[in-house]
């Protein structure tokens, strides 16, 4: 056991924000997945047996637990490989949470990585060394349903669980993370799902987490891979609290005191005891890209019914031959369209170098994890995964990781030899029959089936398709709709001002900062003001 933490440590003076230390997007990109999910020599899983089990340095754990009163604290602790997840790490994993679940003793629940990154992903490198032999083949397969029902266990646990997501948080990491009820970034949290870059898809759960973003931004993350830095994780919903990364030690004690009474509300205040200030938050979204005409783009571009539909919208507004309407307003000012085509052209290029199988897959998925609840989503992860497990029905995956993370070829430099090369030789008809169909057409590896049963888990979420963590982060682009609209619970049957909107949702939300400069983004992008400054929603 830890020492009981000081309580001056927790109530350590807030300080400005250390500038953010990230590196260019195209470069940090290539490195980081470069090393997404790369694999490392396993340690014997013997190594932890229990939350103070020690090991030597020169051998150490592939993961750490720690209990400090009621507090457990589960810490990645593979740092060369960016904390990216393998089968001994799931395996040591799973047991312990159930068991701090199970324990009336154990409340808080942190995960955090040791180093600078949080988690890479999965281990997908080894994963791909088993489907060069159909005997192995239902290895990954199993991983996946072994990290799935981990992602189910997040979401579903009544413990509070809050991660630390600092640095690198990509694919495995968002599922570790994105699931339970405090997701805090910093101001060097990276998130992105970079699947179709290796002929996969954004599995862990993410169907349901992007599917549940504002308007198409769920979309065009999961296509794109498009990494969201610092501020911006919390602006777009991934995130629950933006914290300086200069208060994680502090915020790390506050939560040890915390005893086994504290409820999801205690730890939600303690966090935002540490919560950057709005002059912080402001400036961590200085340069946060996807506002104004880029984000009118997404809405309207990724709602289109196909993939080859929104790469033909993104050419047309790259060439400037798209309805400028759609996407810029008179409010906006002098807009600088070279920037705005610029974006298209970059995301179009983006799109046109993954795997065309994956694009298509990617996108059903998306849109049916919107239907379906977290459970449903886990289920069907685990079917698709299983089918990317098959190279004879889905070569893409091992192609995708031979050529990105063992060859480390730039896609830029030499695109990998997709099969099929192109979207229009990717069938809506084959999409359906070979990753959605039950009984799929393959029967090696077996499709897992994922046992959800709350039967010995007292107090645990039943299956649900609106996250009861959502109350932590931002107020939703809905939220402000329907007050704006007159649909929301407390209007009264008139038009409301900004003002009035920015008010009523920063009362709900008790002054969590970022209201208001969430509110008021939406407001400029989705609406246009009428007599007496009453807003209509567009």
């Amino acid at each position: 056991m830890l020492p009981r933490a000081r309580s001056a440590i927790s109530c350590a003076g807030r300080r400005p924000m250390p500038a953010s230390s990230a590196a260019s997007a195209a470069s940090l990109r290539t490195a980081m997945l470069a090393n997404h999910l790369s694999s490392s020599t396993a340690q014997p899983a013997s190594a932890v047996k229990a939350p103070t089990s020690a090991s030597s340095d020169a051998n150490p754990p592939v993961v750490t637990f720690e209990a400090v009163h009621a507090l457990r604290r589960i810490t990645l602790n593979r740092p060369k490989a960016l904390n990216s997840l393998n089968d001994e790490m799931v395996d040591l994993i799973q047991p312990q949470l159930e068991n701090f679940e199970a324990s009336d003793l154990a409340n808080v629940i942190l995960i955090k990585g040791n180093g600078k990154h949080f988690c890479a992903g999965g281990d997908v490198v080894s994963i791909t060394k088993g489907l060069n032999d159909p005997k192995t083949w239902r290895n990954g397969s199993d991983f996946f349903a072994k990290e799935y029902r981990m992602n189910q266990l997040l979401a579903t646990t009544p413990k509070p669980v809050v991660a630390f997501m600092t640095g690198v948080t990509f694919g495995g990491g968002v599922g570790i993370t994105g699931h339970g009820a405090f997701r805090v970034a910093t101001e060097t949290t990276q998130i992105a799902m970079p699947e179709t870059k290796i002929g996969l898809f954004p599995d862990v759960g993410a169907n349901f987490l992007l599917g549940r973003l504002d308007g198409q931004l769920g979309l065009y993350l999961g296509l794109t891979s498009f990494p969201l830095k610092g501020a911006a994780t919390y602006f777009a919903g991934f995130a629950s609290h933006y914290v300086p990364s200069e208060r994680l030690a502090a915020l790390e004690a506050r939560l040890a005191e915390l005893d086994v009474s504290a409820t999801h509300e205690t730890v939600n205040a303690a966090i935002n005891e540490f919560a950057a200030d709005a002059d912080e938050l402001r400036r961590g979204l200085a340069d946060y890209p996807l506002v104004g005409p880029v984000r009118r783009a997404i809405d309207a571009i990724f709602a289109r019914p196909t993939a080859e539909a929104i790469l033909a919208d993104l050419a047309a507004l790259e060439q400037g031959s798209y309805d400028m309407s759609k996407i810029v307003l008179p409010q906006d000012g002098d807009v600088d369209m070279s920037a705005v085509q610029k974006w298209a052209k970059e995301t179009r290029e983006a799109i046109s170098l993954r795997s065309p199988t994956s694009v298509k897959l990617s996108l059903k998925a998306i849109r049916e994890g919107r239907k379906l609840t977290i459970d449903e989503v886990l289920r069907m992860d685990a079917r698709l995964a299983a089918a990317c497990c098959n190279p004879e029905i889905h070569p893409d995956f091992l192609t995708g990781v031979t050529d990105l993370l063992i060859r480390k070829i730039k896609p830029e430099d030499q695109r990998p030899a997709w099969k099929p090369a192109t979207l229009e030789e990717v069938s809506d008809k084959h999409i359906q029959e070979t990753f959605f169909a039950h009984p799929p057409p393959f029967k090696n590896p077996p499709v897992p089936q994922l046992d959800f049963s709350r039967k010995n888990r007292p107090g645990a979420y039943a299956a649900y398709k609106n996250s009861p963590h959502a109350k932590w982060t931002l107020p939703s682009e809905r939220e402000i709709e329907k007050i704006v609209k007159g649909e929301d619970g407390g209007s009264d049957g008139y038009a409301v001002t900004k003002q009035e909107v920015v008010d009523r949702l920063l009362q709900r939300w008790n002054g969590k900062v970022g209201v208001k400069e969430k509110v008021e983004e939406v407001l400029r992008r989705k609406t246009i003001v009428a007599d007496e400054q009453t807003l209509q929603w567009l």
